[in-house]
Protein backbone atom coordinates (compact mmCIF):
# COMPACT_ATOMS: atom_id res chain seq x y z
CA UNK A 1 0.00 0.00 0.00
CA UNK A 2 2.82 2.26 0.80
CA UNK A 3 4.26 2.14 -2.56
CA UNK A 4 0.37 3.20 -4.27
CA UNK A 5 0.33 5.68 -1.69
CA UNK A 6 3.36 7.14 -2.55
CA UNK A 7 2.36 7.50 -6.42
CA UNK A 8 -1.07 8.95 -6.24
CA UNK A 9 1.16 11.86 -4.30
CA UNK A 10 2.80 12.40 -8.19
CA UNK A 11 2.25 15.65 -9.83
CA UNK A 12 -0.59 14.86 -12.33
CA UNK A 13 -1.55 11.18 -11.30
CA UNK A 14 -4.27 9.93 -13.56
CA UNK A 15 -5.71 7.08 -14.68
CA UNK A 16 -3.86 6.81 -18.08
CA UNK A 17 -0.57 7.87 -16.49
CA UNK A 18 -1.19 5.00 -13.99
CA UNK A 19 -1.52 2.44 -16.47
CA UNK A 20 1.29 3.28 -18.53
CA UNK A 21 3.40 3.22 -15.44
CA UNK A 22 2.06 -0.27 -13.94
CA UNK A 23 2.01 -1.71 -17.55
CA UNK A 24 5.15 -3.57 -17.07
CA UNK A 25 6.12 -3.24 -13.06
CA UNK A 26 3.81 -3.64 -9.79
CA UNK A 27 3.91 -0.65 -7.96
CA UNK A 28 6.58 -1.64 -5.44
CA UNK A 29 9.02 -1.86 -8.92
CA UNK A 30 7.86 1.61 -10.38
CA UNK A 31 8.77 3.42 -7.20
CA UNK A 32 12.19 1.39 -7.15
CA UNK A 33 13.18 2.42 -10.65
CA UNK A 34 11.95 6.16 -9.77
CA UNK A 35 14.02 6.31 -7.04
CA UNK A 36 16.90 4.49 -9.20
CA UNK A 37 16.66 7.56 -11.82
CA UNK A 38 15.14 4.70 -14.05
CA UNK A 39 12.38 4.69 -16.91
CA UNK A 40 9.32 2.51 -14.76
CA UNK A 41 7.49 2.02 -18.13
CA UNK A 42 8.58 2.34 -21.85
CA UNK A 43 9.04 6.15 -23.29
CA UNK A 44 7.38 5.03 -26.21
CA UNK A 45 3.89 3.75 -24.76
CA UNK A 46 3.69 6.76 -22.81
CA UNK A 47 0.24 8.45 -23.11
CA UNK A 48 -0.19 11.92 -24.65
CA UNK A 49 0.77 14.41 -22.31
CA UNK A 50 4.08 13.25 -20.70
CA UNK A 51 6.96 15.01 -21.34
CA UNK A 52 10.47 13.99 -20.05
CA UNK A 53 10.44 17.25 -17.34
CA UNK A 54 7.12 14.67 -15.62
CA UNK A 55 9.84 12.33 -14.85
CA UNK A 56 12.48 14.40 -13.53
CA UNK A 57 9.72 16.13 -11.62
CA UNK A 58 8.42 12.35 -9.91
CA UNK A 59 11.79 11.55 -9.27
CA UNK A 60 12.60 14.30 -7.30
CA UNK A 61 9.03 14.04 -5.58
CA UNK A 62 9.70 10.28 -5.29
CA UNK A 63 12.83 10.77 -3.37
CA UNK A 64 11.66 13.81 -1.01
CA UNK A 65 8.45 11.54 -0.24
CA UNK A 66 8.06 9.18 3.33
CA UNK A 67 5.50 6.69 2.65
CA UNK A 68 5.07 5.40 6.18
CA UNK A 69 4.56 9.05 7.27
CA UNK A 70 2.27 9.49 4.07
CA UNK A 71 0.21 6.34 5.27
CA UNK A 72 -0.16 7.40 9.37
CA UNK A 73 -1.03 10.80 7.80
CA UNK A 74 -4.15 9.56 5.70
CA UNK A 75 -5.17 6.95 8.68
CA UNK A 76 -4.65 10.36 11.51
CA UNK A 77 -7.82 11.36 9.44
CA UNK A 78 -9.88 8.21 10.57
CA UNK A 79 -10.51 7.01 6.88
CA UNK A 80 -10.52 3.58 5.66
CA UNK A 81 -7.82 3.35 2.47
CA UNK A 82 -9.15 0.39 0.04
CA UNK A 83 -6.59 -0.94 -1.71
CA UNK A 84 -6.98 -3.79 -5.10
CA UNK A 85 -5.99 -6.98 -2.62
CA UNK A 86 -8.72 -5.98 0.02
CA UNK A 87 -12.17 -7.91 0.28
CA UNK A 88 -14.17 -5.26 -0.35
CA UNK A 89 -12.87 -3.56 -3.85
CA UNK A 90 -15.17 -2.93 -5.70
CA UNK A 91 -13.02 -2.07 -8.95
CA UNK A 92 -12.24 -5.85 -10.02
CA UNK A 93 -13.67 -5.60 -13.01
CA UNK A 94 -12.86 -1.97 -13.96
CA UNK A 95 -10.41 -1.46 -16.79
CA UNK A 96 -8.93 1.85 -15.35
CA UNK A 97 -9.13 1.09 -11.54
CA UNK A 98 -7.78 3.46 -9.19
CA UNK A 99 -4.44 2.92 -6.94
CA UNK A 100 -6.13 3.41 -3.84
CA UNK A 101 -9.56 4.27 -3.00
CA UNK A 102 -9.97 6.45 0.28
CA UNK A 103 -13.28 6.46 2.07
CA UNK A 104 -15.60 8.11 4.72
CA UNK A 105 -19.02 6.26 5.60
CA UNK A 106 -20.99 3.04 5.29
CA UNK A 107 -18.50 0.97 3.23
CA UNK A 108 -20.66 -1.52 2.79
CA UNK A 109 -22.79 0.70 -0.22
CA UNK A 110 -19.36 -0.12 -2.00
CA UNK A 111 -21.28 -2.92 -3.48
CA UNK A 112 -25.22 -2.46 -2.73
CA UNK A 113 -27.24 -3.32 -5.25
CA UNK A 114 -29.18 -2.34 -7.16
CA UNK A 115 -27.30 1.46 -7.51
CA UNK A 116 -28.53 3.66 -10.08
CA UNK A 117 -25.98 7.46 -10.92
CA UNK A 118 -28.12 9.96 -11.33
CA UNK A 119 -25.60 12.86 -13.16
CA UNK A 120 -26.03 16.29 -14.58
CA UNK A 121 -24.66 20.00 -15.53
CA UNK A 122 -23.98 22.32 -13.02
CA UNK A 123 -25.95 25.16 -14.72
CA UNK A 124 -29.05 23.36 -14.11
CA UNK A 125 -32.72 24.57 -14.31
CA UNK A 126 -35.12 24.28 -11.45
CA UNK A 127 -36.73 21.87 -13.32
CA UNK A 128 -33.91 19.60 -13.85
CA UNK A 129 -33.38 20.25 -10.56
CA UNK A 130 -36.76 19.03 -9.24
CA UNK A 131 -36.65 15.89 -11.36
CA UNK A 132 -32.88 14.76 -10.45
CA UNK A 133 -34.04 15.42 -6.45
CA UNK A 134 -37.63 13.69 -6.91
CA UNK A 135 -36.09 10.74 -8.92
CA UNK A 136 -33.28 10.00 -6.44
CA UNK A 137 -35.60 10.59 -3.54
CA UNK A 138 -37.82 7.98 -5.26
CA UNK A 139 -35.46 5.82 -5.85
CA UNK A 140 -33.98 5.45 -2.81
CA UNK A 141 -37.26 4.70 -1.40
CA UNK A 142 -37.55 1.96 -3.97
CA UNK A 143 -34.40 0.67 -1.81
CA UNK A 144 -31.94 2.08 -4.88
CA UNK A 145 -28.44 3.57 -4.11
CA UNK A 146 -27.69 6.43 -5.77
CA UNK A 147 -24.37 7.56 -7.19
CA UNK A 148 -23.09 10.77 -7.88
CA UNK A 149 -20.13 13.29 -7.54
CA UNK A 150 -21.27 15.75 -5.04
CA UNK A 151 -21.23 18.29 -7.99
CA UNK A 152 -23.32 21.68 -7.97
CA UNK A 153 -26.55 21.49 -9.88
CA UNK A 154 -27.86 17.87 -10.60
CA UNK A 155 -25.43 16.09 -8.94
CA UNK A 156 -26.28 17.66 -5.56
CA UNK A 157 -30.22 17.20 -5.87
CA UNK A 158 -29.44 13.88 -6.49
CA UNK A 159 -27.81 13.41 -3.41
CA UNK A 160 -30.37 15.63 -1.62
CA UNK A 161 -32.85 13.54 -2.52
CA UNK A 162 -31.60 10.34 -1.55
CA UNK A 163 -30.78 11.07 1.56
CA UNK A 164 -34.39 12.83 1.87
CA UNK A 165 -35.74 9.24 0.61
CA UNK A 166 -34.33 8.14 3.49
CA UNK A 167 -31.62 6.12 1.37
CA UNK A 168 -28.41 5.72 0.78
CA UNK A 169 -26.28 8.16 -1.25
CA UNK A 170 -22.52 7.48 -2.92
CA UNK A 171 -20.19 10.67 -3.37
CA UNK A 172 -17.47 10.05 -5.32
CA UNK A 173 -15.32 13.51 -5.54
CA UNK A 174 -12.45 15.02 -7.58
CA UNK A 175 -10.52 15.73 -5.07
CA UNK A 176 -9.46 14.58 -1.22
CA UNK A 177 -11.68 13.98 1.40
CA UNK A 178 -10.85 16.95 3.43
CA UNK A 179 -10.92 19.32 0.57
CA UNK A 180 -14.48 20.53 -0.13
CA UNK A 181 -15.41 21.65 -3.33
CA UNK A 182 -17.38 23.15 -4.22
CA UNK A 183 -17.30 25.25 -0.64
CA UNK A 184 -20.81 25.37 -0.44
CA UNK A 185 -21.60 21.86 -0.74
CA UNK A 186 -19.81 21.26 3.05
CA UNK A 187 -23.34 20.52 4.62
CA UNK A 188 -24.22 18.08 2.17
CA UNK A 189 -20.39 16.92 1.88
CA UNK A 190 -20.97 16.17 6.19
CA UNK A 191 -24.56 14.64 5.02
CA UNK A 192 -23.47 12.08 2.77
CA UNK A 193 -20.49 10.98 5.03
CA UNK A 194 -22.84 10.66 8.08
CA UNK A 195 -25.91 9.10 6.28
CA UNK A 196 -23.95 7.36 2.91
CA UNK A 197 -20.32 7.31 1.66
CA UNK A 198 -17.87 9.78 -0.31
CA UNK A 199 -15.16 7.91 -1.32
CA UNK A 200 -11.88 9.49 -4.00
CA UNK A 201 -8.99 8.14 -5.34
CA UNK A 202 -6.93 10.92 -4.12
CA UNK A 203 -5.41 11.42 -1.01
CA UNK A 204 -5.55 13.93 1.71
CA UNK A 205 -5.11 17.64 0.74
CA UNK A 206 -5.35 17.14 -2.67
CA UNK A 207 -7.11 19.99 -4.28
CA UNK A 208 -9.25 20.03 -7.66
CA UNK A 209 -7.78 20.05 -11.09
CA UNK A 210 -9.78 20.53 -14.25
CA UNK A 211 -9.07 16.77 -14.96
CA UNK A 212 -9.50 15.27 -12.16
CA UNK A 213 -13.31 15.59 -12.40
CA UNK A 214 -13.64 13.94 -15.69
CA UNK A 215 -11.20 11.23 -14.69
CA UNK A 216 -13.46 11.33 -11.58
CA UNK A 217 -16.35 10.18 -13.99
CA UNK A 218 -15.23 6.95 -14.63
CA UNK A 219 -15.72 5.50 -11.07
CA UNK A 220 -19.03 6.66 -11.10
CA UNK A 221 -19.82 4.67 -13.90
CA UNK A 222 -17.79 1.70 -12.83
CA UNK A 223 -19.82 1.77 -9.35
CA UNK A 224 -23.54 2.07 -10.87
CA UNK A 225 -25.53 -0.32 -12.32
CA UNK A 226 -26.71 2.37 -14.94
CA UNK A 227 -26.21 5.60 -15.62
CA UNK A 228 -29.22 8.75 -15.76
CA UNK A 229 -28.48 12.17 -17.15
CA UNK A 230 -30.88 14.51 -15.84
CA UNK A 231 -29.99 17.39 -17.96
CA UNK A 232 -26.41 18.51 -19.89
CA UNK A 233 -25.51 21.08 -22.09
CA UNK A 234 -23.99 19.72 -25.93
CA UNK A 235 -20.68 19.75 -24.86
CA UNK A 236 -21.77 19.15 -20.77
CA UNK A 237 -19.05 16.79 -18.64
CA UNK A 238 -22.15 14.14 -17.55
CA UNK A 239 -21.70 12.97 -21.39
CA UNK A 240 -18.82 12.00 -20.08
CA UNK A 241 -20.12 9.97 -17.72
CA UNK A 242 -22.41 8.47 -20.09
CA UNK A 243 -19.94 7.37 -22.74
CA UNK A 244 -18.09 5.80 -19.73
CA UNK A 245 -21.56 3.86 -19.00
CA UNK A 246 -21.75 2.64 -22.06
CA UNK A 247 -17.65 1.66 -22.22
CA UNK A 248 -19.29 -0.88 -19.55
CA UNK A 249 -21.70 -2.26 -21.22
CA UNK A 250 -24.27 -1.03 -18.39
CA UNK A 251 -27.34 1.36 -19.54
CA UNK A 252 -27.75 4.79 -20.17
CA UNK A 253 -30.95 6.70 -19.54
CA UNK A 254 -31.57 10.45 -20.30
CA UNK A 255 -34.56 13.11 -19.51
CA UNK A 256 -35.70 14.19 -22.05
CA UNK A 257 -36.45 18.32 -22.12
CA UNK A 258 -37.59 21.27 -24.09
CA UNK A 259 -35.64 21.76 -28.06
CA UNK A 260 -34.97 25.13 -26.67
CA UNK A 261 -33.42 24.40 -23.70
CA UNK A 262 -29.65 24.22 -23.79
CA UNK A 263 -29.52 22.46 -20.77
CA UNK A 264 -31.27 19.67 -22.59
CA UNK A 265 -28.90 19.65 -25.25
CA UNK A 266 -26.85 17.05 -24.44
CA UNK A 267 -29.77 14.76 -22.80
CA UNK A 268 -32.20 14.84 -26.31
CA UNK A 269 -28.81 14.01 -28.46
CA UNK A 270 -28.27 10.76 -26.19
CA UNK A 271 -31.74 9.68 -26.48
CA UNK A 272 -30.96 10.39 -30.34
CA UNK A 273 -28.16 8.14 -30.05
CA UNK A 274 -30.37 5.43 -28.21
CA UNK A 275 -30.31 6.19 -24.52
CA UNK A 276 -32.86 5.00 -22.64
CA UNK A 277 -35.65 8.13 -22.60
CA UNK A 278 -36.63 8.38 -19.24
CA UNK A 279 -38.79 11.08 -16.83
CA UNK A 280 -38.71 9.14 -13.43
CA UNK A 281 -37.78 6.95 -10.65
CA UNK A 282 -40.87 4.37 -12.17
CA UNK A 283 -38.83 4.45 -15.91
CA UNK A 284 -35.38 4.03 -14.57
CA UNK A 285 -36.96 0.39 -12.11
CA UNK A 286 -39.20 -0.43 -15.43
CA UNK A 287 -36.27 0.01 -18.02
CA UNK A 288 -33.99 -1.88 -15.75
CA UNK A 289 -36.48 -4.80 -15.42
CA UNK A 290 -36.13 -4.14 -11.54
CA UNK A 291 -40.53 -3.35 -11.53
CA UNK A 292 -43.59 -3.81 -13.51
CA UNK A 293 -44.92 -1.77 -15.68
CA UNK A 294 -46.23 1.40 -14.33
CA UNK A 295 -49.48 2.18 -12.36
CA UNK A 296 -51.38 5.79 -11.99
CA UNK A 297 -50.14 7.46 -9.40
CA UNK A 298 -53.21 7.80 -6.86
CA UNK A 299 -52.65 11.71 -6.19
CA UNK A 300 -52.12 14.37 -8.52
CA UNK A 301 -48.47 14.66 -9.06
CA UNK A 302 -46.11 17.55 -7.46
CA UNK A 303 -43.83 19.95 -8.76
CA UNK A 304 -41.17 18.61 -6.36
CA UNK A 305 -42.27 16.30 -3.83
CA UNK A 306 -42.99 12.36 -4.14
CA UNK A 307 -45.65 11.90 -7.17
CA UNK A 308 -46.66 8.30 -4.97
CA UNK A 309 -47.10 7.10 -1.38
CA UNK A 310 -44.35 5.82 0.20
CA UNK A 311 -44.42 2.48 -0.19
CA UNK A 312 -41.18 1.23 -2.20
CA UNK A 313 -41.52 0.94 -5.99
CA UNK A 314 -39.65 -2.45 -5.93
CA UNK A 315 -38.63 -4.20 -2.48
CA UNK A 316 -35.03 -4.72 -2.22
CA UNK A 317 -35.72 -8.56 -1.66
CA UNK A 318 -36.63 -8.11 -5.86
CA UNK A 319 -33.42 -6.86 -6.72
CA UNK A 320 -31.34 -9.39 -4.69
CA UNK A 321 -29.69 -12.15 -6.84
CA UNK A 322 -31.18 -14.49 -8.06
CA UNK A 323 -30.30 -17.93 -6.06
CA UNK A 324 -26.96 -20.12 -7.84
CA UNK A 325 -29.46 -23.08 -8.63
CA UNK A 326 -31.82 -20.79 -10.70
CA UNK A 327 -32.82 -21.18 -13.76
CA UNK A 328 -30.51 -18.10 -14.65
CA UNK A 329 -27.40 -19.53 -13.20
CA UNK A 330 -27.61 -23.15 -14.94
CA UNK A 331 -27.70 -21.96 -18.27
CA UNK A 332 -24.46 -19.57 -16.64
CA UNK A 333 -22.92 -23.14 -15.56
CA UNK A 334 -23.64 -24.75 -18.59
CA UNK A 335 -22.48 -22.27 -21.39
CA UNK A 336 -19.79 -20.64 -19.52
CA UNK A 337 -18.12 -24.28 -19.26
CA UNK A 338 -17.60 -23.98 -22.79
CA UNK A 339 -15.10 -20.94 -22.21
CA UNK A 340 -16.94 -17.70 -21.93
CA UNK A 341 -20.25 -15.50 -22.49
CA UNK A 342 -20.99 -11.95 -22.71
CA UNK A 343 -24.32 -10.62 -20.16
CA UNK A 344 -26.08 -9.79 -22.80
CA UNK A 345 -25.72 -12.85 -24.53
CA UNK A 346 -27.00 -14.57 -21.48
CA UNK A 347 -29.82 -12.07 -21.41
CA UNK A 348 -30.96 -13.42 -24.56
CA UNK A 349 -30.78 -17.05 -23.99
CA UNK A 350 -32.78 -16.93 -20.33
CA UNK A 351 -34.92 -14.04 -21.68
CA UNK A 352 -34.05 -11.89 -18.82
CA UNK A 353 -33.15 -8.94 -18.18
CA UNK A 354 -29.04 -8.03 -17.96
CA UNK A 355 -29.32 -6.80 -14.46
CA UNK A 356 -30.88 -9.75 -13.36
CA UNK A 357 -28.20 -11.74 -14.95
CA UNK A 358 -25.30 -9.81 -13.66
CA UNK A 359 -26.96 -10.13 -10.04
CA UNK A 360 -27.24 -13.92 -10.63
CA UNK A 361 -23.55 -13.92 -12.33
CA UNK A 362 -21.85 -11.63 -8.99
CA UNK A 363 -23.67 -14.02 -6.85
CA UNK A 364 -21.64 -16.87 -8.89
CA UNK A 365 -18.43 -15.15 -8.89
CA UNK A 366 -18.94 -14.38 -4.95
CA UNK A 367 -19.09 -18.20 -4.76
CA UNK A 368 -15.94 -18.87 -6.71
CA UNK A 369 -17.63 -20.48 -9.94
CA UNK A 370 -17.14 -17.50 -12.50
CA UNK A 371 -15.10 -14.35 -12.49
CA UNK A 372 -16.43 -11.35 -14.51
CA UNK A 373 -13.84 -9.59 -16.73
CA UNK A 374 -15.71 -6.89 -18.28
CA UNK A 375 -19.05 -8.24 -19.66
CA UNK A 376 -17.67 -11.28 -20.18
CA UNK A 377 -18.29 -14.32 -17.80
CA UNK A 378 -15.72 -16.76 -17.84
CA UNK A 379 -15.38 -20.35 -15.55
CA UNK A 380 -13.15 -20.29 -12.77
CA UNK A 381 -11.25 -23.39 -13.13
CA UNK A 382 -9.72 -24.98 -10.54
Amino acid sequence: MQARLALVHLSGMGPARVRWLLSRHDPIEVVARLRAGEHPAPIQDAPPGIRPTDLTEWRVEIARLDPQRLLQDQLDQGWTILHPDDARWPFAAEPEPPLLMFCAGDLDLLRAKPSVAIVGTRRCTSVGRSVAHRMALELAEAGVTVVSGLALGIDAAAHKGALDGGGAAVGVVGTGLDVVYPRRNQALWDEVIGSGLLISEYPAGMGPARWRFPARNRLIASLADATVIVESHGRGGALLTADESAERDKPVLAVPGSVLNPAADGTNGLIVDGAIPTRDADDVLVSLGWSAARSEPESEPSAVGSTRAHAPLVSKDACEAPTVDGAVADVVRHEVRAGAISIDALSVLTATSPMVVLAAVQAMADAGEVTLSGSMVVWRSG
